[in-house]
Formats: structure tokens, sequence, C-alpha cells
């Protein structure tokens, strides 16, 4: 076979397509960026970008303004519940991690407290890591969708751990960039290296052979 011959109208169309999908990819970002402003659409707004980065992870291009809007809408009472769980949760182990150096460490109960604090604060990132990607990919509703990511979490401890480590990175390159690149392009960065990666363990359980396998998680 032949080579495809390159020409000028080709390059051309080659060169707005991957304009109109960095487009997609940075427009993304600010929207997250200025929605996340007011706290009480945070949680939507978050859920908005992670179902435009969901589909970008998995080979498809977005609609921008339809997947990010229609998924605030959709999911934004699901995503808020999530959110101030969160808070609830994580606002005791602060509490409670800040009161153990107060404490007698020598003291079994208090080993056995810090140890309990502590594998509770794991649980909480394991299932946030696989509930955001679940939830804006499948219609469930959330008292499914977490036990799922727990055991999600739980199944592939190394791969998660790898995945942490990978959504960071955009995080901690921008640390030694211009600001302005948080605002254009970290989050929506982070958020596609999230998608994809949660995806590599989550289509195991749902390619048609697997459906009930992936059901009887809940």
């Amino acid at each position: 076979m032949t080579p495809e011959r390159r020409t000028p109208r080709r390059e051309l169309d080659d060169f707005w397509e991957h304009l109109d999908r960095w487009s997609i990819f940075i427009l993304a970002n600010l929207l997250w960026a200025i929605f996340s402003i007011p706290v009480i659409t945070f949680p939507a707004a978050t859920a908005g970008l992670f179902a435009t980065m969901s589909l970008w992870s998995r080979g498809k291009t977005p609609e921008l303004f339809r997947e990010f809007f229609g998924a605030m809408r959709r999911y934004w009472i699901t995503s808020s519940l999530m959110v101030i769980q969160d808070l609830v949760v994580g606002g005791l182990l602060v509490v409670n991690l800040s009161i153990f150096p107060l404490m007698e460490i020598s003291n079994p109960v208090v080993f056995l407290s810090r140890g309990v604090t502590l594998f509770v604060g794991v649980v909480l990132v394991l299932v946030n890591l696989y509930f955001w990607p679940l939830l804006v990919t499948f219609d469930l509703p959330l008292r499914q969708l977490l036990p799922i990511a727990l055991k999600l979490g739980m199944a592939h401890p190394l791969v998660s751990l790898g995945i942490l480590l990978l959504v960071g990175l955009p995080v901690g390159i921008s640390l030694v960039l211009p600001v302005g690149i948080f605002v254009f392009a970290t989050f929506s960065a982070s958020i596609f290296l999230w998608n994809w990666g949660t995806w590599r363990v989550i289509r195991r359980y749902v390619s048609d052979d697997n459906r009930q396998k992936f059901e009887s998680l809940a």
C-alpha cells in the first residue's frame, strides 16, 4: 500500500480538527473554573467536567455545551449529596487526626482508633476515585454507585494507587508553570487521566459477557 498523500487541504482540515478538540479541552476547564466559584454549583460543575472528559477518554468527541450543562442538570443532586458526604466524613477524619497527637500513643485504644481513621480515609479516597466516572457513565442511583465504587477500589488497590498518582501529575507539573495553566488546562488534564485510568478497570465489568458481573457489585 502506498502512503496517503498529504495535500494542503488535508493538512488544513487536520489543523482545524485538532484545534476544535483542544478548544473543547480548554473551554471545559474554563467552564469548570467559572461554575466552581459559587460553592453550591461546584458539585454539578465537577460532574459536567467528568462527563465531558469521560467521552474524550474513550475516544469520542463530546459536544461541549450539551455534555457539560446536560450533566450539570442531570447529576446535580447526586453529586451534591456526594460532596456533602465527603465534607462530613472528611471533616470527622481531620478532627480525629488532630486529636490523636494529644493522646498517649501507647494506649491500645488510641492505636486502634488511629488505624480505623486511616482506613476510613483510604476508603473515602477509593470510593471517590470510581464514583465520579461511574456517575456520568451509568444511570444508577447513589445507593448503588457507592458500593460499586468501593468494591472496584478494593479489588484493584495497586491500579487505583497508580491512577491517583497519574491524576496528580498535571497538578504537580502546573505548580512550576504560569498560574494561568490552572485556569486553562490543569483540571481538564487531571479529569481526563482520571477517566482514562478508571475506565481501564470499569470496562472489564461492563462488556456484554460480564454485565451481570458488574450489576452484582451493587
